[in-house]
């Protein structure tokens, strides 16, 4: 009976053919002990729960990835993760077989540690040629498709079926839009593009359905147009009458500081007159002079208290702008009325403008088909 190799330190000669396989690092390498061709699987592995190695068989030749996964589990119930992938880390559909998997170097992934398998097998290039051949089988498939589309999933199940998930199955589409053999709209925000591909796009019938596709993408592109219209229409509207509001509050909120600015100077005006009745009509210079010095006095402590308690000069302007301000959130919070509003609302005309501006430049030049 052949036994299994674990090295932690392969020979020079098997390195230089698992860095050809790999971009992955692996920590340690081994060898299945079954004979090559019979698409068996006889391992020695070092799993994390068990002292040593262990030893894992699947004899079954039509087994899937998936049983050797439950086998692997079964043997080390403390495994969180166990993952089957290519040499350069391709995770690998859990229903490829060992049979085929068995001809190939492919590398086990127990919870974070990589383990190279190795098949006696194996050629030096077997994992690039075993997914030429899957990819090749997926385009033969499709290339022998009649239909001018096919639905995303039939595609995704096809990949499936040659042993490629969608990530994989997600890059294969890519090559086969390069070579022009299928067309796929991933972005589309129509689902009949986005859930389907466009086989042999260049068809007169492919063509043909494409464009009946773009038509639609055409039509929604106008409603969504005209609905973006009437929305600015309804913005365009609410902003007139916002600034209708915000125009009536601050003329009413300049009534109450107009007023007191009246009540002021028409005090002020009669203060000086009755000073200058006293001093030539009642009293004289002499006696009025220290009773203006007085009065002067107290006007620049004045000034001086409204300076340190609001941080501003007391001028007539800026006196009547704190009136004017106050009164004018009191107003506010009475009409329950917020001038923010109204930036808000410019804002949203600017944007909803420049979507009218995008699609019906779209709408004018629709993407042509060639």
């Amino acid at each position: 009976m052949l036994f299994q190799l674990l090295r932690l330190r392969a020979p020079a000669a098997s390195a230089s053919v698992a860095a050809r396989f790999s971009t992955l690092s692996t920590q340690m390498s081994v060898r299945n002990a079954a004979a090559a061709g019979t698409g068996r699987l006889h391992l020695q592995l070092p799993l994390p729960g068990i002292a040593g190695l262990s030893a894992v068989h699947v004899d079954d030749a039509a087994a899937s990835v998936q049983m050797l996964i439950d086998a692997i589990k079964r043997r080390d119930a403390s495994l969180k993760s166990v993952e089957v992938t290519t040499a350069n880390g391709t995770k690998l559909a859990r229903t490829v077989r060992l049979s085929e998997l068995s001809t190939m170097e492919f590398i086990l992934r127990l919870n974070s540690v990589n383990i190279l398998v190795q098949n006696d097998g194996a050629k030096e290039n077997a994992q690039p040629l075993g997914e030429n051949a899957a990819f090749a089988s997926v385009k033969a498939t499709i290339e022998n498709d009649s239909r001018p589309f096919m639905p995303l999933a039939d595609y995704y199940r096809i990949c499936l079926t040659a042993g490629a998930e969608e990530p994989v199955a997600n890059k294969w589409l890519r090559e086969l839009q390069r070579r022009n053999l299928v067309t796929h709209f991933e972005r589309s925000p129509n689902a009949e593009l986005k859930n389907a591909i466009i086989l042999r796009p260049h068809s007169p019938e492919s063509l043909a359905r494409l464009q009946s596709a773009l038509d639609s993408e055409l039509e929604l592109v106008k409603h969504g147009r005209k609905a973006q219209e009437a929305r600015l229409e309804e913005l365009t509207s609410e902003l007139k009458k916002a600034q209708a509001v915000d125009a009536d509050t601050q003329r009413a909120a300049q009534k109450v500081p107009n007023a007191q600015k009246w009540i002021t100077l028409t005090g002020l005006s009669t203060f000086y007159g009755s000073l200058m009745y006293l001093v030539w009509d009642v009293y004289s210079w002499d006696v009025m002079e220290p009773i203006t010095y007085f009065i002067g006095f107290t006007a620049v402590l004045g000034n001086s208290f409204y300076h340190t308690i609001t941080k501003k000069d007391p001028t007539y302007t800026n006196i009547w702008q704190k009136k004017y301000q106050k009164r004018l959130a009191a107003l506010q919070e009475e009409r329950k009325f917020n001038p923010a509003k109204i930036t808000a609302l410019q804002s949203s005309i600017a944007q909803v403008e420049r979507d009218i501006e995008t699609l019906a430049k779209w709408e004018s030049k629709p993407p042509a088909v060639v």
